[in-house]
């Protein structure tokens, strides 16, 4: 019995400092009009859309720069859905366009979003979830 409570409160001591080590990512925060800011009523970016956009911290804006000198990385995304970056007007967020080559294929997954600064290498990166429903051809 002394031999099973160790062992229990050593793998107890391994999953608390493993889930310390991991780090959570944080989640986007998804504005309805990346020219004004205004948010959304629900946390995900929708398909088939150029007008939504992510409100990021302002030291995160400021390390990243200038619109131009941004790239973005799309991870856990079906072949179909294409995400890109494309101007805000307002300085705090950063501007998305989200479509679709095949709107007959329902999405409704969790994306990882990483923006860099091309030229200092600054990364930083978001999830957010992404979804288009399914439309039948006309």
């Amino acid at each position: 019995m002394k031999k099973m409570l160790t062992l229990l409160l050593a793998l107890t001591s391994l999953n608390t400092v493993n889930g310390s080590l991991a780090a959570p990512m944080p989640q986007a925060v998804v504005v309805a009009d990346s020219s004004t800011g205004s948010p959304m009523g629900y946390g995900h970016l929708l398909t088939e859309s150029a007008w939504q956009g992510l409100a990021l911290p302002a030291e995160v804006m400021a390390a990243l720069g200038d619109f131009r000198q941004m790239t973005l990385t799309v991870q856990d995304l079906p072949d179909n859905v294409h995400v890109s970056l494309r101007p805000a007007r307002n300085a705090g967020l950063v501007g998305l366009s989200v479509s679709r080559t095949d709107r007959r294929l329902a999405v409704h997954q969790l994306a990882k979003l990483t923006l860099t600064n091309s030229l200092s290498g600054y990364s930083y990166t978001v999830q957010t979830l992404v979804a288009g429903d399914e439309r039948p051809e006309k």
